[in-house]
């Protein structure tokens, strides 16, 4: 064979690919057209902005890079931390939040705006954990499993992939589910604090509500405790959950930040991001703070520092298990992590509902501590 043969298969094969590429994302523009229409998720302007989002991903797919390098690319390109100031203008403010606010695709959430809603929760979760929202939509998300008449509201904040099945699926979740808010960054370890920025901005600017409860879809939540939390304590500026002092900025692994991204060496006091409550009051100070062009890396770290930058105070509170990896039942709990297991979600949830009333007493079930007996049953309460 020769050499020439060889460049024309090469060439042939490149331009087979982009063809396959590019034909693929025209599929995946109009089937999402399809859903958002029949869904009526968002009006002309938004549908729109859509259109333009997809038909940017089409010309990205045409140059055949590879999804690591658009990753590597992605992150680089944006400014990282430089330390953000009290001092913005109401103008610079404004914009930031515009700019956070057009990083949504969609929005499908079914919300009533007439009413104050005392407890929202914000779940991170990767596009494709379909399973763990459902989990959660049937477990402890479901209204029927609490005794409390106080209202509250559930969203999956969730982020986009180069591939065209996940997002296909997303808008038809979205549309049957309507408790998807869908964005334009990429599902990223490191970029979940660009979830966390855009995710708040929207709870300020769309929903009223008392308190915010952040958290991960590998969690569980007792909404009856938390709500009552939230009702026996009235305060303005309040971040409340299992909290950090003083660690160390890692410079190696999985955790490292560069003093490029952020100059300390010791982050501020910060609570676990599997699970924290912000009052109305500090989300609305936050994100005055939020800027996506300055942020590092690792979310829960940023929103504490953001929260010392706004002079919110940190308070440690008991409730919060993030380190329950022999899942534990504390009749106190508001967010136990990880609940990944779906025995242990179900374990946590019907002790829950006995305690409060929802099901009739277990005495067997009651006299069990840990989802697995085998284990020593206890909880690191700190890492």
């Amino acid at each position: 064979m020769k050499i020439t043969d060889l460049f024309f298969f090469r060439r042939t094969g490149v331009i087979l690919l982009s063809v396959v590429s590019i034909c693929g994302v025209f599929y995946l523009n109009n089937k999402i057209k399809v859903d958002f229409l029949d869904a009526k998720i968002k009006n002309e302007k938004q549908y729109n902005y859509v259109n333009n989002v997809f038909n940017q991903k089409m010309e990205e797919n045409a140059e055949t890079s590879s999804i690591s390098t658009k990753m590597k690319e992605y992150f680089q390109l944006k400014p990282t931390l430089v330390q953000t100031t009290k001092s913005q203008s109401q103008f610079d403010y404004l914009a930031r939040e515009k700019e956070a606010l057009s990083h949504i695709i969609f929005d499908s959430v079914e919300k009533d705006t007439s009413v104050t809603y005392t407890l929202l929760i914000i779940i991170s979760s990767h596009v494709n954990n379909r399973n763990r929202r459902d989990r959660i939509r049937e477990s402890w998300g479901s209204i029927f499993n609490w005794v409390t008449v106080e209202k509250y509201l559930l969203v999956f904040v969730v982020a986009r992939t180069s591939d065209a099945k996940p997002m296909i699926e997303i808008a038809d979740e979205a549309r049957i589910r309507r408790d998807i808010l869908y964005l334009d960054i990429f599902e990223d370890f490191y970029l979940l604090t660009k979830k966390v920025i855009v995710g708040l901005t929207w709870a300020k600017s769309n929903v009223k509500f008392k308190a915010l409860l952040k958290g991960d879809d590998d969690t569980f939540v007792n909404i009856d405790n938390i709500i009552q939390f939230i009702k026996i304590n009235d305060i303005i500026d309040g971040y409340f959950g299992n909290t950090i002092y003083k660690a160390k900025v890692r410079k190696f692994g999985r955790y490292q930040v560069s003093k490029k991204e952020f100059k300390k060496d010791i982050y501020e006091t910060y609570c676990s991001g599997g699970g924290f409550i912000l009052t109305n009051s500090s989300v609305y100070k936050m994100t005055k703070l939020f800027d996506l062009n300055k942020i590092f890396r690792i979310d829960d770290a940023f929103v504490g520092e953001i929260a010392y930058q706004a002079e919110i105070p940190v308070r440690g509170i008991k409730g919060f298990y993030m380190y329950n990896n022999n899942c534990k039942y504390q009749k106190d709990v508001m967010v136990s992590h990880p609940a990944l297991i779906i025995g242990c979600n179900d374990f946590l949830l019907k002790k829950s509902l006995i305690d409060n009333g929802k099901l009739p007493r277990d005495l067997t079930l009651e006299k069990q501590s840990c989802y697995d007996e085998k284990v020593v049953c206890k909880i690191e309460i700190n890492k």
